[in-house]
């Protein structure tokens, strides 16, 4: 599974570490506040692939505002084929830990509510509530991570998981709230603030997509201090993630 140029996206630039630093001949491209930088990323053995990599900020808009920016990006006149989502997400179950990876099998919006026009968590535009990537892609990099040493071996992460990925314009850190959602979403991997937007952008765009979390933290109380500290740790791991996720598609 070959792509020319991959469009690698994320709300913060901890969530991406260091990757920036492997591109070559870089070119930074402006839209008011949002900058994409794209260059060409070179492996041991010379292959070579084309990344467009930008920083949404946090929510659903910004995430669907730099994804559409993201998709319109050419660089060598080459389009982007092949769109990402990767960063840090809260667990919604008890066998979900710290540093596992969970790739979205399912997007849900939990915080849509077009009643009664709609069904609830139903996205209007799509009529359909569950937003499901390729499952080829999905695959691939489930295969990928899991028989990749640099992931299983010499790094802090830990299993790798296909599962339903909710997002809202909340940061969830208390149980009431984590609980509603549940409630709503019963089988909810986890929990974060963009895949879900990113998500239906991609798909409204007709471009093929996947979103891969990390997790931070429990989606209750005290996830805001877990969050900040993870992050923090994170940005000196995040690299090696996504450096396999690029070499799967070369």
């Amino acid at each position: 599974m070959k792509y020319r140029h991959i469009g690698i996206l994320s709300a913060m630039p901890e969530e991406i570490g260091t990757i920036l630093e492997d591109l070559e001949d870089i070119k930074k491209v402006n839209f008011g506040d949002l900058n994409i930088y794209s260059g060409k990323w070179v492996n041991k053995n010379n292959q070579y692939i084309y990344l467009s990599i930008a920083f949404s900020g946090w929510g659903k808009v910004s995430a669907a505002r730099a994804t559409t920016r993201l998709i319109g990006n050419n660089y060598k006149n080459i389009p982007v084929e092949l769109i990402l989502f990767t960063g840090v997400a809260g667990s919604a179950q008890d066998d979900i830990n710290q540093w596992d990876i969970v790739l979205g099998k399912c997007l849900i919006q939990h915080d849509m509510d077009a009643t009664p026009l709609f069904d609830k968590l139903v996205i209007p535009p799509l009529k359909q509530k569950e937003l499901i990537p390729n499952e080829n892609i999905l695959e691939h990099l489930f295969k990928r991570l899991t028989n990749n040493d640099l992931i299983s071996k010499y790094s802090k992460y830990g299993k790798v998981k296909k599962g339903i990925i909710a997002s809202g314009d909340q940061f969830v850190s208390d149980q009431e709230s984590f609980m509603k959602i549940l409630s709503n979403i019963p089988n909810l991997s986890a929990i974060e603030m963009e895949g879900a937007a990113f998500a239906q952008v991609s798909i409204q765009e007709e471009i093929p997509w996947l979103v891969i979390r990390v997790i931070s933290d429990n989606a209750n109380e005290g996830s805001e201090e877990e969050f900040s500290e993870f992050v923090k740790t994170y940005k000196k791991w995040s690299h090696q993630l996504i450096t396999v996720l690029v070499e799967s598609f070369i």
